[in-house]
């Protein structure tokens, strides 16, 4: 069973859920609805990180021969058939919400299986900016299930920027499996103009972290969150202006930890 909780990469799909409880906190009074939404999304997210490793099945054997498909685990069937099962359940859930949360839900599982299908192959930029939507839009969707989205609004473009710039990186660590298979920037344009592109993303979210507490949406109790997570963020832009390929498994960690401290800051300013 440990192979179908890999598969799902239960981290980032429990990120996901906690950005809807983000967005719902900042939407009003947490409602029953918010559980249902918390579940769709952990849901649709797992199915899309399934549907994902069924089509990168020949890119994971060189990136990440120890993912459940490539290492055998699981059989490429198999994962397909728990990508759609999984996609079921969350749409299910998400009728118990309202309309609004069930459009998005059914948009962003369409969006993810059509990113694994085609999207990625498509590569550029294109592809990081649908993944960045994705990323961003669980805190929509967590407003929605308030009924108050328009306050989640600066959050989800403030995610999206971050995101895009660590999904290029992604892509500058990915180089090797992807240039047989993938057009990424990397691919087409070499490794210095991607660390370029990613720096100005991050540059852009660390002028736009302070907003929130400036306009009030959050309390200052998100200030020491933001700025410990500004600060690996302005380390990621000098590591990528150093050496981009060497630098870019450590800095797309760096920033997945940035988030994190950033989602707790988003969170605990709520109150």
């Amino acid at each position: 069973m440990r192979q179908y909780l890999d598969i799902m990469r239960p981290l980032n799909c429990t990120m996901a859920s906690f950005a809807v409880l983000i967005g719902a906190k900042m939407g009003g009074p947490l409602q029953i609805t918010v559980l249902y939404a918390i579940a769709a999304t952990f849901l649709i997210c797992a199915a899309g990180n399934t549907a994902n490793d069924y089509y990168d099945y020949q890119i994971d054997k060189i990136n990440s021969p120890n993912r459940p498909i490539p290492s055998g685990k699981i059989t490429r069937k198999g994962a397909h058939q728990y990508a759609l099962t999984l996609f079921i359940l969350a749409i299910m859930l998400a009728t118990q919400i309202n309309m609004p949360a069930l459009m998005l839900a059914v948009i962003n599982s369409m969006a993810l299986y059509l990113y694994a299908a085609t999207i990625k192959q498509g590569g550029g930029l294109t592809k990081n900016l649908t993944v960045s939507y994705l990323v961003a839009s669980p805190f929509l969707f967590g407003g929605l299930a308030s009924e108050n989205p328009s306050v989640t609004l600066f959050l989800v473009f403030v995610a999206f920027l971050v995101n895009t710039s660590r999904e290029i990186v992604k892509d500058i660590e990915d180089f090797e499996g992807d240039k047989d298979h993938l057009e990424s920037l990397p691919v087409k344009y070499g490794f210095r103009l991607p660390a370029i592109v990613a720096s100005f993303f991050l540059a852009a979210s660390i002028l736009l972290s302070i907003v929130p507490a400036i306009s009030g949406v959050v309390s200052s109790l998100y200030l020491p969150f933001i700025v410990v997570a500004d600060l690996i963020l302005t380390g990621c832009i000098i590591l990528l202006s150093l050496s981009p390929k060497n630098s870019s498994p450590r800095v797309q960690r760096l920033i997945k930890k940035a988030m994190i401290l950033a989602l707790l800051g988003f969170f605990i300013g709520s109150f």
